[in-house]
């Protein structure tokens, strides 16, 4: 594994702040999915300390992934972006006293993939094909309510002696 994704804890001792300034290949993430592909490099910035007996990790990552666009299903480079990051670990659970970062980051950018995308900003050609299956932005959901039957529906709170009528 690349040395770059490694903190040796016993160089921070003393107030030592280590500067993570680092651009990392994705292939790290090891990701293998049709519909989720990352080809853009991995941008990590932040800084390493220690604080008591922690490490502390306080990061911002930026890079690139493609999803297939929810309406069209054609590819989508979305970017994912997740700053101000704190991560702390235990400095007795790190036993060889290098801390890899490539769980944290791999973790931490794949809880930020979004599930839906769009291609053209948002305004995907094949929206008016689809206008008909797609329920408009701010439709109101009574529009949508069932008829049936509802046994609360005439229940009333009085506030004033905080009873239900």
């Amino acid at each position: 594994m690349d040395d770059r994704f490694n903190i040796y804890v016993e160089q921070l001792r003393d107030g030592q702040v280590e500067k993570l300034e680092e651009s990392y290949s994705p292939e790290f993430l090891d990701i293998h999915e049709k519909d989720l592909i990352f080809k853009d490099p991995v941008l990590v910035n932040g800084e390493a300390y220690l604080a008591d007996d922690m490490l502390v990790l306080h990061i911002d990552v930026r890079t690139y992934g493609i999803i297939p666009c929810r309406i069209c299903n054609e590819p989508v480079r979305t970017e994912i972006t997740v700053q101000g990051v704190y991560h702390a670990v235990a400095i007795k659970e790190i036993k060889t006293g290098i801390f890899n970062l490539v769980e944290l980051l791999r973790e931490t950018l794949l809880i930020e993939v979004p599930a839906l995308a769009e291609c053209n900003q948002g305004k995907c050609p094949q929206r008016t094909a689809m206008k008909h299956f797609i329920k408009e932005e701010g439709a109101s959901d009574k529009d949508h309510i069932e008829e049936g039957y509802h046994p609360f529906a005439d229940l009333k709170l009085d506030f004033d002696n905080k009873k239900l009528k």
